[in-house]
């Protein structure tokens, strides 16, 4: 079964972009000796999901850092242009039938690389089945939630591992609770 997980960094009250959807608060954190276990987790990873904001906030960073890695684009007003990298597609497809196809495919996790509107719209799904949050110790205020701001739905998470990195940023990683009656996981 294909495995989706959600690995993420996120503010002390929950946000994983600021008000305007930015990404500079991160930038504090940043070391040159210490990916925060990015490297190894990324080895792990077989394909890519993300929200057509997130897909934008990526590609301004420069070179695409995924690889080949079969990826796809989750967007209703914008298809895929010539100079996308290799494997990249947009669509409008729904978690359920994304995770049948990636299970036909073969792959056996995926990285749902953001937003927190995609988030719970998998975890509504019920197709999300880790999380694993890197914690940064600011408080936003505002901002692009973790699972979005529709409201996701109950889940239970069992917490797997804890990461101890500089600067007071710390990794949970979490395992959706099958046992508990909530939506999530699959």
């Amino acid at each position: 079964m294909t495995r989706v997980v959600y690995y993420v960094a996120a503010s002390l009250d929950g946000f994983i972009a600021g008000p305007q959807g930015g990404l500079d608060w991160l930038h504090a954190f940043e070391r040159p000796d210490n990916d925060y276990g990015y490297k190894d987790f990324l080895a792990t990873i077989d394909g890519l999901v993300m929200g057509r904001k997130t897909w934008s906030v990526v590609r301004s960073m420069g070179d695409w850092p995924y690889g080949t890695r079969p990826a796809w684009v989750l967007s209703r007003t914008q298809a895929g242009g010539a100079d996308d990298p290799t494997g990249v597609r947009f669509t409008q497809q729904t978690p359920q039938d994304l995770r049948a196809q990636w299970q036909a495919m073969g792959l056996q996790r995926v990285w749902l690389v953001g937003g927190g509107d995609v988030a719970g719209q998998f975890l509504a799904a019920g197709c999300l089945d880790e999380l694993v949050v890197t914690t940064i110790p600011v408080v936003l205020g505002s901002g692009v939630a973790l699972f979005g701001g529709t409201g996701a739905p109950q889940a239970r998470w069992k917490r797997a591992g804890v990461g101890l990195h500089p600067g007071g940023v710390h990794g949970v990683y979490y395992q959706f609770d099958s046992g508990s009656a909530s939506t999530g996981g699959g």
